[in-house]
């Protein structure tokens, strides 16, 4: 095995255990859903963020509709366009877009009702108006996608962005009532899932499809 395989191969193990993390997360967080869809634990820490002080709802929107939404999308696949980056552009494109399609097959799937059906408006703050059903959370699929597809071309030392990214829009969708704790951990899944599914394709359908690096 020469040199530039190792490393390779050991990527390439890392991003199935991780595939498989996510996978199982979001297997407990649809057990979660579809059993005690806010109770025990979860409500606990629902009820946590989201009695938080009524001053942060104005953050808490800019960070759901600015990290988690079109904008962000839009913002990632058009800045690497302007520096002629196309095939990250592209990427950001097909990882975000995949993990939405998929979202949206396990959204009607699971059917789960937001907080304010779960709870019948009693003992929560709505800041935000959202219907359909919240499992999972489509922001944070969103988020995670666009974050984690950043993570592998930022240097080591501005990770942590990613992080912070992927944490402030699980807080705000929370703290907005609009999710619930498994709504949050599903939409992480997926887009965790999503990010390694495009990374770990063969080169014969990445490179047909502009996805090798």
């Amino acid at each position: 095995m020469s040199d530039k395989q190792e490393p390779a191969n050991k990527n390439k193990i890392a991003l199935i255990v991780t595939f498989v993390i996510g996978l199982l997360l979001l297997i407990a967080s649809m057990l979660v859903a579809t059993k005690n869809p806010l109770g025990g634990l979860q409500a606990n820490l629902f009820h946590a963020i989201n009695n938080q002080s009524n001053d942060l709802k104005t953050p808490a929107l800019l960070i759901t509709e600015g990290l988690g939404a079109g904008y962000p999308i839009a913002a990632c696949v058009l800045i690497p366009l302007l520096f002629k980056k196309y095939r990250l552009s592209w990427r950001f494109f097909f990882t975000a877009g995949g993990a939405i399609v998929a979202g949206f097959a396990v959204k009607y799937i699971i059917n789960e009702a937001r907080p304010v059906a779960i709870l019948h408006n009693h003992n929560l703050h709505v800041r935000a108006v959202e219907t359909g059903p919240g499992f999972p959370s489509g922001h944070m699929l969103a988020a995670t996608a666009l974050a984690l597809t950043l993570w592998f071309i930022l240097p080591q030392a501005w990770r942590w962005v990613s992080v912070l990214w992927i944490v402030l829009v699980a807080w705000s969708r929370l703290y907005l009532g609009v999710h619930t704790p498994a709504d949050i951990v599903s939409g992480f899944a997926i887009g965790l899932m999503a990010v390694c599914f495009v990374r770990l394709l063969p080169p014969s359908i990445a490179k047909p499809l502009k996805l090798d690096e």
